[in-house]
C-alpha cells in the first residue's frame, strides 16, 4: 500500500494564505485602536509670579498663577486652591479659577495661629482630565 501525500502539500498554501490574512487583519484593527487613543494631559506648570508671599495678621497676601499644559499653552477652568492644612479659602470660594490667559489670583486667604517666622504654601491645581500639579511659594508671616 502505497500513501499519497500530494494533497497535505496542496493544501498548505491555501492555510498559511488564510492565516496571514487574518494576522494583517488584527494587525490593521489593533493598530486602529491605537491611533483613537488621546495622549495623555498633564498640567506642566503652576507659575507662581511672587517669590515671596508676605502673611500679616493671618491674612495671606494675594497670590497670581499661571497654569501651563503638557505643550505650554495657557488652561482655561483651572481650579487653583491652598491646600495647607491651617490655611482657610475666603467664605464661600474654595479656589480660584484660571481665565484664558490661564492665569488667577488667590484673594482673601487666611492663615490660622501659626509663630512668626515662614512657612511653605501648598498650592494645587486641577482640572478633569489633567493630572494635578503641586507647586510651594515662602510665606513670611508678620
Amino acid at each position: 500500500m502505497v500513501l499519497d501525500r500530494r494533497g497535505g502539500i496542496e493544501g498548505l498554501p491555501l492555510q498559511l494564505m488564510i492565516v496571514i490574512m487574518v494576522a494583517t487583519m488584527g494587525t490593521a484593527v489593533i493598530m486602529g485602536w491605537m491611533a483613537d487613543l488621546d495622549s495623555p494631559h498633564y498640567i506642566k506648570t503652576l507659575g507662581i509670579e511672587e517669590n515671596v508671599v508676605v502673611i500679616e495678621g493671618g491674612q495671606i497676601g494675594d497670590i497670581t498663577v499661571c497654569v501651563l499644559d503638557e505643550k505650554s499653552e495657557p488652561l482655561e477652568g483651572v481650579s487653583v486652591m491652598i491646600t495647607n492644612k491651617q490655611v482657610s479659602p475666603p467664605d464661600g470660594q474654595d479656589f480660584a479659577t484660571t481665565d484664558k490667559d490661564g492665569k488667577a489670583t488667590l484673594q482673601g486667604w487666611t492663615l490660622g495661629d501659626y509663630p512668626k517666622g515662614s512657612i511653605k504654601l501648598v498650592l494645587s491645581a486641577y482640572l478633569t482630565g489633567y493630572t494635578e500639579c503641586t507647586e510651594y511659594v515662602e510665606g513670611l508671616i508678620r
